[in-house]
């Protein structure tokens, strides 16, 4: 195994690590929340700071997982292959190390305790299977896929009374999560953020 792929492993935590403070620490859930509540009129989705505390804590989680989808998909790359491409081998094992640092890590960094982290790798699972090929259709404007389950999930937590605005918002919002994760990848891994 080069040197590298033996590195590659101990990247899983400071991945993990860098996604969470962007989805939590930096504010950008929280940012999205009081703009989707300022922007459609909805004063009562941030009414006050317990429920927009709440929001920040199951949105950013469901962020996550959608960042997580995104690390997936985009490892092959630093083994020289394309987005989302099989890997076997010794960049398989390579893979398997850094998700298990990956997801100890995000448990910590979320201070889950085991039957939370377990559910999030469930949910994880579901993520992929609702996301065929772990689909996203890149157009000009971003990243579409009528079946991502982000988008549904995070408009449900949001602001289920006005479903189709939310989401909307929550897609805008995701593309928002995938440029982040790319960047954060790109940091890391010197990845160039895949076109």
């Amino acid at each position: 195994m080069p040197h590298t792929q033996k590195l590659f492993p101990s990247y899983g935590s400071a991945i993990a690590n860098a996604l969470a403070r962007a989805a939590w620490r930096d504010g950008i859930v929280r940012r999205f929340i009081l703009r989707y509540a300022e922007e459609n009129e909805r004063r009562a989705v941030a009414a006050n700071a317990k429920q927009v505390s709440e929001l920040e804590q199951t949105i950013g989680r469901e962020a996550l997982l959608a960042m997580t989808i995104e690390v997936r998909a985009q490892l092959p790359r630093f083994f020289g292959k394309r987005r989302g491409a099989s890997l076997a081998g010794d960049a398989q094992a390579a893979t398997d190390a850094f998700f298990r640092e990956y997801f100890s890590s995000l448990g910590r960094a979320g201070d889950w305790p085991l039957e939370e982290a377990a559910q999030f790798q469930r949910d994880l699972g579901l993520y992929a299977r609702m996301s065929p090929g772990e689909q996203r259709i890149r157009s000009a404007g971003g990243f579409e896929s009528p079946t991502e389950p982000f988008a549904d999930r995070c408009a449900i937590l949001l602001d289920p009374s006005m479903m189709e605005k939310a989401r909307r918002a929550a897609a805008g919002f995701h593309t928002e999560m995938i440029r982040a994760t790319e960047k954060i990848l790109s940091e890391t891994l010197r990845l160039r953020p895949s076109r």
